[in-house]
């Protein structure tokens, strides 16, 4: 846990991480299998070029706002399950 208190700002990785996969997964879903091949190429480059460039190969400017929104979709579905499922729960 010390990463969060001797390393100010790190921890924002892991929000920007997950909403990118969120994006990510938005995505692949939209394209289905053509998607498959793009994924794997980012996969392989690691983290051998820069964020942009790397999302450049799956067809994504990381300034492009409608992106990002697909990603906020899918956790707001997230939640969404989650609130249901609470309020079935609680009448159970």
């Amino acid at each position: 846990m010390g990463h969060f208190i001797f390393s100010p700002f790190y921890v924002y990785a892991y929000s920007f991480g997950e909403l990118l996969v969120l994006s990510l997964y938005q995505m692949a879903k939209a394209e289905g299998p053509s998607f498959e091949g793009k994924y794997l190429e980012l996969l392989t480059l690691g983290g051998s070029k820069s964020p942009e460039n790397l999302m450049a190969i799956v067809g994504v400017d990381l300034k492009d706002e409608n992106f990002w929104r697909g990603g906020f979709a899918a956790m707001e579905a997230l939640v969404t399950e989650f609130e249901r499922l609470w309020a079935e729960q609680k009448s159970a």
